[in-house]
């Protein structure tokens, strides 16, 4: 096929051209791939902590009737018998002054069915000392997260007192603490949920239901079943946390032009190379233009040399991507929370889908920057390019 051997002598000829656009487009699938690996990693944990730290469906008293759900226990049953559910648990939730010694902080105590509560959260997975099943066999224990912990200064063994407006103040033991890395270990703490319902004088009733799906991505659907078979208010995880899904779709979009750019940055380089040739190599064009090459034929010589460029570029790159993630994954680089969502380290996922789309759109632009100077040079005129040398 003469036309690959006629692009690969032009791109031979102008090593020191060649060897930019190639780094152009090496550098450009390189960033990408890192880019989306960030992407990646960052949508995943965010999904994941999203997703395991909170309930996949809460169901409430529908707003303006009651403050809690009566009768949940029958509720809980039934709920559970709806396709899709895996396991419920019954809350009677309020906010508490929580003192150690002269340190007090004002959090929110949930009493719960340990064993219900970990089916449903799984929260025994995230316990760094004590034990959360030590919950059923102490009517006064208590499991706290680490930075609660941290800032009363206590630990498993400790006592501290719970108090509320209008009732006696209530000594809870710590059996547990728990870490999940969002700004709930500042700000929750677990007991029993008997023991709640004293504190707060009440009986028989329940501030909610916790439901865990067995797909968390079907929660939508099933709190609508939730609320036409019970008449309460049932809100998922998608709904609850729509704002964050949001600002998720509307970073991908940015993010997608952010990659476009340097795409069209490393396509201009190609298209700049393959100019430079169709200026230098006028004579030869119209040489071979009046030995009877078609002008489609000289398109394709130079679309050829676009397609080289570009996949000598993308394997340089996909290189370049792999080592430049595997690199930055090996150094844990600290975040701070309160600006990430709870994340405290950059994370990266490699994805074979992120190689994919630099790769496609990769091509793609090559292919575009290619046809301009594909054109120029195949609507020459025969004799002007041999007599310009």
């Amino acid at each position: 096929m003469y036309e690959l051997d006629i692009a690969f002598r032009h791109i031979s000829a102008r090593k020191r051209l060649t060897f930019f656009a190639v780094f152009a487009v090496a550098l450009a699938i390189g960033v990408i791939v890192v880019l989306m690996s960030l992407m990646s990693g960052f949508t995943d944990e965010l999904m994941s902590m999203t997703i395991e730290n909170s309930a996949h469906i809460v169901v409430s008293p529908v707003e303006g009737t009651t403050d809690y759900v009566h009768f949940y226990r029958h509720y809980s049953e039934q709920i559970l018998g709806i396709e899709g559910v895996s396991a419920v648990s019954p809350v009677f939730t309020g906010q508490v002054a929580l003192q150690y010694r002269d340190k007090a902080q004002g959090i929110e105590l949930y009493g719960i069915d340990p064993v219900a509560e970990d089916a449903v959260m799984q929260i025994d997975e995230n316990i760094v000392s004590g034990n959360f099943s030590a919950l059923s066999r102490s009517n006064n224990g208590i499991v706290l997260g680490d930075r609660l912990a941290q800032d009363l200064g206590v630990g498993v063994g400790d006592t501290v007192s719970a108090v509320v407006p209008a009732s006696d103040p209530a000594s809870y033991k710590v059996v547990g603490i728990f870490h999940t890395g969002t700004p709930t270990d500042e700000t929750l703490a677990y007991a029993r949920f008997d023991s709640v319902q004293d504190l707060f004088g009440e009986s028989g009733v329940a501030s909610g239901i916790k439901v865990r799906t067995n797909d968390p991505y079907q929660a939508e659907e099933i709190s609508l079943s939730i609320e036409s078979s019970t008449g309460l208010d049932a809100v998922s995880w998608i709904e609850a946390n729509r704002n964050i899904l949001e600002l998720l779709n509307t970073q991908a979009v940015l993010v997608w032009l952010y990659y476009g750019l340097i795409y069209l940055i490393a396509g201009f380089g190609v298209a700049n190379t393959l100019i430079t040739v169709v200026m230098e190599k006028r004579r030869e064009i119209g040489m071979l233009m009046a030995m009877g090459t078609s002008r489609r034929h000289i398109t394709n010589i130079f679309l050829l040399e676009s397609l080289i460029l570009g996949t000598i570029g993308v394997l340089v790159g996909c290189v370049l991507g792999y080592l430049g993630t595997v690199l930055l994954s090996s150094y844990q680089i600290d975040l701070p929370s309160e600006m990430y969502f709870g994340l405290t380290t950059l994370p990266l996922k490699l994805e074979a889908s992120n190689f994919f789309y630099a790769i496609v759109f990769s091509f793609v632009i090559n292919v575009v920057a290619g046809v301009y100077p594909a054109r120029r040079a195949s609507r020459m005129d025969p004799v002007e390019a041999i007599e310009s040398e």
